[in-house]
């Protein structure tokens, strides 16, 4: 079989997350002379020069671009127009180049690959990025057991029964969904864990480089507690002002700094009914390549995320860049992996409920943890081990290539991920 392959992914090339979490394994993958083709759906009309600049910078990272335009309106329909225009321009690529894996990248593409797979016979790697149905419900778009919900569960019990093999993101939803769904109940072994990895080299800066970022930014006296992503939905806003107006409370040399491409208003106003002075706190939108020196600069950063089941299968992005920069993490309880990944190697303080109290203690306990000389040294250490993505990321990647594949496609990376298949959950 040629080692050759079709990444399908249902968002645009330029967003953020699919640059460090689709382009970024792709490019592992390329790097092992593995043929790479990716397949976007854009929300943007690009420029003819932007679409060649974009092909050109692709073509050098060893991958192929092809691009559909993505239909919104109406819902339920246009996703069906997307899918069937997406299965005959993914059948054409296939055909054209001799590709006979199909890489897709949650539920939407899963579907085109499933046809992929009736037609002509292609191989079938699920990369099941979370439970879409519950991220939806609880994200308060759709209710449960509405056809949209109804339908998206039962596609996705045909992609479990049908699917060559899987990627899922924490080891928490493969034990619970080959305990709980007939389909998966005996194929653990077709199932491989990876989580949101980073480029840890990425944010290794210079500690001159921090100290004068610190002075710039006037936090030389400061402890910085710094939030990165999206607002709103499950990301919580008001109990992330709460808990900062606490750790201020404790601790007043405390400032917060958000970086978030949303609408910064909500945060600004939960941060005043919190009783947060303006000057104690910065908001603004910061150029993906300004993140590791912002970043390296903190002390601490956060992510909480609600409590819901969607996201037991949830690896935020946000907390591998935090730990490769050599910042420790507060979290609440209940997302992916983090729990135990966080609390065992005494890199973050996990938070088991919204309250006062609760909130006093983590502000105690993490002005503990920022007073351990070994904090930073110990959190890069923790990203390397377990988030890296030349080192956990696309070795598995490459594992579960190789097997569907049938060819050998690394005597190294492939070889350091083997024993990860069935790790821990056997």
């Amino acid at each position: 079989m040629k080692r050759a392959a079709l990444y399908i992914c249902y968002y645009n090339v330029t967003e953020p997350l699919v640059q460090t979490q689709v382009i970024a394994y792709v490019r592992e993958l390329a790097k092992q002379d593995i043929v790479m083709h990716l397949l976007t759906f854009e929300r943007e009309r690009h420029s003819v020069e932007k679409q060649r600049a974009i092909r050109e910078a692709m073509a050098e990272q060893g991958i192929s671009w092809h691009a559909l335009r993505y239909h919104q309106h109406p819902s339920l329909l246009a996703t069906l127009y997307d899918i069937a225009i997406g299965t005959l321009t993914a059948m054409r690529i296939c055909r054209k180049h001799d590709i006979h894996l199909i890489h897709a990248r949650s539920h939407v593409p899963a579907a085109m690959a499933l046809m992929l797979k009736r037609l002509l016979g292609c191989r079938f790697l699920f990369d099941l990025r979370g439970l879409l149905a519950e991220e939806y419900v609880d994200a308060g778009h759709w209710r449960e057991g509405d056809i949209k919900f109804r339908l998206t569960k039962r596609m996705e019990r045909v992609f479990f029964r049908k699917a060559d093999a899987f990627v899922m993101l924490t080891h928490r939803i493969k034990q619970e969904l080959t305990g709980s769904e007939p389909a998966l109940q005996k194929r653990a072994a077709d199932i491989q864990v990876i989580p949101c990895c980073v480029d840890i080299e990425r944010f290794s800066i210079d500690p001159q480089r921090r100290t004068a970022y610190r002075q710039d930014r006037g936090w030389t006296e400061r402890r910085v507690l710094t939030y990165v992503g999206k607002l709103g939905a499950w990301y919580l806003t008001d109990e992330m002002a709460r808990f900062f107006a606490m750790a201020r409370h404790k601790d007043p040399r405390f400032f917060f700094q958000v970086l978030t491409q949303s609408d910064p208003v909500p945060m600004q106003q939960a941060l005043q009914s919190a009783s947060v002075r303006s000057e104690d706190y910065d908001i603004r939108l910061a150029p993906p390549d300004e993140l590791p020196s912002i970043l390296a600069a903190s002390d601490v950063g956060i992510s909480f995320i609600s409590d819901c089941y969607s996201k037991r299968a949830s690896s935020p992005t946000k907390v591998g860049e935090y730990l490769a920069a050599g910042v420790p993490v507060v979290s609440n309880s209940g997302t992916g992996d983090c729990d135990q990944m966080l609390g065992e190697n005494r890199v973050g303080v996990i938070i088991p409920e919204h309250s006062e109290s609760e909130y006093r203690r983590a502000a105690e306990n993490l002005t503990r943890l920022l007073n351990d000389d070994s904090i930073v040294l110990r959190c890069r250490e923790v990203a390397e081990r377990e988030l890296s993505l030349s080192k956990v990321g696309g070795p598995r990647y490459i594992t579960v290539y190789e097997r569907l594949l049938g060819v050998p496609i690394s005597t190294g990376a492939s070889r350091a991920a083997e024993g990860t298949w069935l790790e821990n959950d056997s």
